[in-house]
């Protein structure tokens, strides 16, 4: 006859270590957050201005399901030229639009931007989450991985 024998607990020990490592990505994301925050704080403050859209397009992504791969993202892409509020002739390519919002735009016809003076950059109008968005998972994450981390201490 063979004897079972009982599962071997985890060391407390190893317990924490484990807490401590979760609790360290959840930190890292949580400040990935805060900068999310921090950047769509400064487009909300953004200057307005009018471009135009010179060239519109898609690119497709591949699928990997049934490959065990992970495949490309698509994306829709404006090409659009503004004059900053300074009078400075720029040409800058959004590859994050939205699909609704691309399908809106046409070549050659007006759109509107927000542009950041103090960097140079620039997106079309109304194209991500709200701060307050980014600032509420931020500071879920922050609070999550200072509890893990206070936990995994106590544990050992």
């Amino acid at each position: 006859m063979s004897e079972t024998t009982a599962p071997v607990p985890a060391s407390p020990a190893a317990a924490s270590s484990s807490r401590t490592w979760i609790a360290r990505i959840v930190l890292f994301l949580g400040a990935w957050f805060v900068l999310l925050a921090a950047q769509e704080a400064c487009y909300s403050k953004a200057h307005r201005v009018r471009g135009t859209v010179v060239e519109k397009g898609y690119t497709a992504g591949s699928s990997a399901v049934g490959r065990g791969g992970r495949g490309t993202k698509s994306s829709h892409w404006v090409r659009y030229r503004f004059e900053t509020p300074e009078g400075e002739s720029k040409e800058h390519v959004d590859s994050e639009v939205l699909p609704a919002t691309w399908g809106e735009l046409r070549e050659g016809a007006a759109v509107d931007l927000e542009y950041l003076p103090a960097t140079g950059d620039s997106r079309v109008a109304g194209q991500k989450a709200a701060s307050s968005t980014y600032a509420a998972i931020a500071i879920g994450l922050l609070a999550l991985g200072f509890w893990l981390r206070r936990s995994a201490r106590r544990a050992v």
